[in-house]
């Protein structure tokens, strides 16, 4: 056990199932810290009318020592106190995951016997927490950056195909720059899920930045059995189905990509996989009876590593398309939009067929479709960037931090 580095982890929600990209980044940094071997005390949230099962619970229990799940209060009273906090200057979400009083002085005591040495934030959400913690606990603060949120917000809000939700991304918005980049300057390091975002924050005198990549599900297998052939898909997008850029992709793919694929190909298939769908995206799926749609698969690796091609029609976003990098890890080719592999490096970039506009992404999946061999040694070669060894230098970082004179002082 390494005894000097106890991270209380502080999430957006509970990441489990992790049936999306971020609740994915942090199971699989769990789960990774935990077979390091420290110590992980995880305070997170979930929704008043859908707390996880015993189940879920029971599985998380098994990575971390500690779990605290805070209930997110509905109701006037609890949108009231919302505002208010939102009129002093504090992000809709992060306004909607604060804590009473009496609830810190119950953790604090719970962290404190758990012997808590330093706070890692997740996205900026639990922040007012996070803070509050580390203050109160004299521990370091650290935080992980998914995206430049005020960035995916935005582009979320210019997704979104109805008014309601466009309005909501961007009511998010509100006050959440200044918010996030108050949380990463004052925080001992910044991890950021990509190269681009720490640049993006180092333009901006922030220069506490440290490359932290999200991890495959591959990590934790020896090996990715694929699903029977009979459930394979000749050509398919996996990804959650309810975030406004994956329904505008989903919205792309449907009516401006496979139309141009279909006149060359009338036979191909489509799958369109994912949780919780849309309206729209069923809708969309119902449209012609070569696009099948699957919802909430289990058994996400085995369906991309029995598929055709992979594809990732996403316009818009922010931070690294986790689903391309659980792509890169099957021997399958890969279709993307430029959006959909921003943020990796070049030679993880080139591991995939990167086309944009509808004309040219269609040629490259009729291509793929024709032409199906990939560099097997280039993407094994990829493949050794996302290791559970950026985890454990992440950790080094942290417990370097625990260390420096300043930290014990605090």
């Amino acid at each position: 056990m390494n005894a000097n580095l106890k991270l209380v982890v502080i999430a957006q929600e509970f990441p489990f199932p992790p049936n999306h990209g971020g609740r994915a980044d942090i199971w699989r940094r769990l789960r990774a810290l935990k077979q390091l071997g420290y110590a992980l005390f995880l305070v997170c949230w979930c929704e008043q009318d859908s707390p996880p099962s015993q189940q879920e619970i029971d599985q998380v229990r098994q990575v971390v020592a500690g779990l605290r799940i805070i209930t997110k209060r509905k109701g006037m009273a609890a949108n009231l106190q919302r505002l208010r906090r939102m009129l002093a200057g504090t992000p809709s979400h992060a306004a909607a995951r604060a804590v009473d009083a009496q609830q810190t002085a119950s953790l604090v005591n719970e962290l404190r016997q758990f012997g808590a040495t330093a706070v890692m934030l997740e996205n900026p959400y639990g922040g007012l927490l996070a803070r509050a913690l580390s203050q109160t606990l004299a521990v370091p603060l650290f935080y992980r950056s998914h995206n430049i949120e005020f960035l995916y917000f935005a582009s979320q809000a210019a997704a979104a195909s109805q008014l309601k939700n466009r309005l909501a991304w961007s009511l998010a918005c509100w006050h959440l720059e200044r918010f996030e980049q108050e949380l990463i300057a004052t925080a001992k390091i910044s991890f950021d899920i990509s190269a681009d975002d720490m640049a993006f924050w180092r333009g901006r005198g922030i220069h506490n930045g440290h490359w932290l990549p999200p991890l495959s599900e591959a990590v934790f297998q020896s090996a990715v059995i694929p699903v029977p052939a009979a459930e394979a898909a000749q050509l398919l997008f996996l990804g959650n189905l309810n975030a406004p850029n994956n329904v505008q992709g989903v919205r792309w793919l449907i009516s401006a990509v496979m139309p141009l694929v279909w006149a060359q190909q009338p036979d191909a298939q489509l799958t369109i996989a994912g949780s919780r769908p849309t309206e729209e995206v069923i809708r969309l799926c119902g449209s012609d009876p070569r696009v099948q749609l699957r919802a909430n698969v289990a058994d996400a690796p085995g369906l991309m590593a029995a598929s055709g091609v992979l594809l990732n029609p996403v316009l818009s976003g922010s931070g690294v398309n986790v689903k391309t990098l659980d792509m890169l890890m099957t021997e399958r080719p890969i279709v993307s939009t430029r959006q959909g592999v921003a943020g990796l490096v070049a030679s993880l970039q080139s591991l995939c067929v990167v086309a944009d506009g509808a004309e040219a992404f269609a040629a490259a999946v009729l291509a793929s479709l024709q032409q199906p061999e990939i560099d097997a040694a280039a993407r094994q070669a990829g493949r050794a960037l996302f290791s559970i060894d950026s985890v454990a230098a992440a950790a080094a970082a942290m417990q370097a931090q625990l260390a420096a004179p300043q930290a014990r002082a605090a």
